[in-house]
């Protein structure tokens, strides 16, 4: 994990202890397997990402990419892509 993604990783494992109360033990560990995310938990994951990171995340995105929010890393990256594509559209 390159600098950056580390840096939003220990972001994201902040926003999950600030909006969330919920301690992530490790940026890799499967939030949904491990109890730390439900469907009504993700829905409120998905408004402080939002206002946090300043992403859109549709419908779609959770119907055909779940697993970008498996876990802090993977949110990271999906962050990350975001705003990549962002950048590639304001061009």
């Amino acid at each position: 994990m390159h600098q950056d993604a580390y840096l939003l990783a220990q972001a994201v494992t902040r926003l999950f202890a600030a909006h969330l109360n919920i301690e992530v033990p490790e940026p890799d560990t499967d939030l949904m397997d491990g109890g730390f995310l439900d469907s009504l938990l993700l829905v409120n994951l998905i408004v402080a990402l939002e206002r946090e990171f300043g992403v859109s995340v549709s419908i779609d995105d959770l119907d055909l990419n779940l697993e970008n929010f498996r876990t802090v890393s993977q949110i990271a990256a999906y962050i990350e892509r975001y705003r990549n594509l962002s950048d590639v559209d304001a061009a």
